[in-house]
């Protein structure tokens, strides 16, 4: 991405954007969210201390943008604080227990409020997490591929499948052939569902919040969903 455009893409990063804006936002391939979410996470696993707290991991996203990737402080800070104060951020980061259910639906309803998809992208999106509860990973890659990846989708509905599948499969690739440390991914289909869901619902706060949503879901998922038994 050039470094001339990219301190004019980022000062729009956290605006909330109209249905019309979101139609058109050709900004989006030149944010390489997937990408970037990747290095978010290998960023995160050089640093971590493995014993997972949102409030560490989300400094530590925050260090790797402004400290090292040069993103605007204020932005970030911003994507940040609105991220935090959704109401479904406590329902998926307050819970003790990995027991417990780690339920995406408050986040694919807010995608949905904000966006006004259409119900042919969300049924394929709620399709794929099903999938994800008994699939291989490389199942649900290749369920996105040929569902949401290559079809012709328009209007808002282009934007969320290009982060979506985006996102999904640079996680996949990072959590199945380039973790950095090596360690056991668990329920390793449904992991990298909630790293794309939780961009999908960052993307809410634009570019840089999905990427930041992606990262800090992705890390939680992994740390309390239990193993497969």
């Amino acid at each position: 991405m050039s470094f001339i455009l990219l301190p004019l893409l980022i000062m729009a990063a956290c605006e909330n954007h109209s249905r019309e804006d979101d139609w058109n936002n050709s900004a989006l391939e030149s944010y390489e969210i997937g990408k970037m979410h990747n290095e978010v996470l290998a960023y995160y696993a050089s640093k971590s201390s493995y014993n997972y707290h949102p409030v560490e991991a989300i400094s530590v996203i925050r260090d790797f943008l402004v400290e090292e990737k040069k993103y605007d402080e204020k932005i970030v800070d911003n994507c940040i604080k609105e991220i935090t104060e959704t109401p479904g951020y406590n329902t998926l980061f307050s819970t003790k227990s990995v027991t417990e259910d780690y339920d995406l639906d408050i986040y694919l309803e807010e995608v949905e409020m904000h966006f006004k998809p259409s119900e042919e992208i969300m049924a394929v999106i709620e399709q794929a997490f099903k999938l994800g509860e008994w699939a291989t990973p490389e199942a649900v890659r290749d369920f996105i591929k040929q569902n949401l990846q290559v079809r012709r989708w328009t209007y808002v509905d282009k934007d969320l499948a290009y982060v979506f599948s985006d996102v999904l499969l640079n996680s996949y690739n990072y959590w199945m052939t380039t973790n950095p440390d090596g360690t056991k991914l668990k329920k390793s289909s449904l992991v990298i569902l909630y790293d794309a869901g939780g961009a999908l619902h960052g993307l809410i706060f634009g570019p840089v919040g999905s990427i930041i949503e992606g990262a800090l879901l992705s890390d939680a998922a992994n740390e309390r969903i239990p193993d497969d038994e």
